[in-house]
This record gives structure tokens, sequence and C-alpha cells, in this order.
């Protein structure tokens, strides 16, 4: 999973089924933070996804790899349970900065989205 940068998180939407949006994360164990950050623009600080998990703290990460060479393809689905929202800290800075340097500078992200990872599953071509 973590070879993968980016994952696709699924909440559950009351009103509209599924609700879909890219996200980057970083692991630690069996924990799971998605970043709410100031680095790309939003519309507004109500993100569906948040109010979701406050009414169904279920929730699914779909990361995969693609390839033009078929025999290298994989997906791996994690599905979550919602912990809160944290604040940038407990080493999370430190595993989101390595992986993704646009969180190198301070105050690019806001607040975490904690997730406790119940199971993985996965398909794998090889």
């Amino acid at each position: 999973m973590d070879s993968s940068m980016f994952g696709v998180l699924g909440t559950v939407d009351t009103d509209r089924g599924t609700h879909l949006v890219p996200v980057v994360f970083a692991v630690s164990g069996d924990e799971l933070v998605v970043p709410i950050d100031a680095v790309k623009p939003k519309e507004t600080r109500q993100l569906r996804r948040i109010s979701n998990l406050r009414l169904d703290a279920r929730a699914s990460l779909v990361v995969d790899h693609r390839s033009d060479d078929w025999t290298e393809l994989w997906w791996v689905r994690a599905d979550l349970g919602f912990l809160g929202t944290v604040d940038y800290a407990d080493g999370w800075p430190s595993r989101l900065a390595n992986r993704y340097p646009q969180y190198r500078e301070a105050g690019t992200v806001g607040s975490l989205l904690l997730f406790t990872i119940r199971s993985l599953s996965g398909w794998a071509a090889a």
C-alpha cells in the first residue's frame, strides 16, 4: 500500500450513496491518516468527506498500481473506521513529509483524518 502515492477515499453519503475523493495518505501500523491541507485550494472548509464520516464512521481507501503491462497490475482496499480529526502531530508530520515533499513546509496541513484499518483485501496479476 505504501508504494502507491495516491488513493481514492470512499465515505457514505446519506443522500447520494458513496462519495469518492482522490487523496494522499500515510500509514503507521494499523492507523492511517488523510491530511486536510492548505496546499490545494478548497471552496469550503466544510468538506463532504468530513460531514459524511461524522454521520457514518465507515470508509474505504483503494490504492492501486496501473501499467500498460497488465502483469504488473494490483490493487488494495483498506476498510477503515474513522477515529476523528486530529491535529498535525504524533509523528504524522514526518511520515507525510517523507512521502510528499509538498508537506515539508510548516502550515501546509491543518488537520488529519485519523482512521483505524479494520481489514485489507486486494488483488495482484502476478
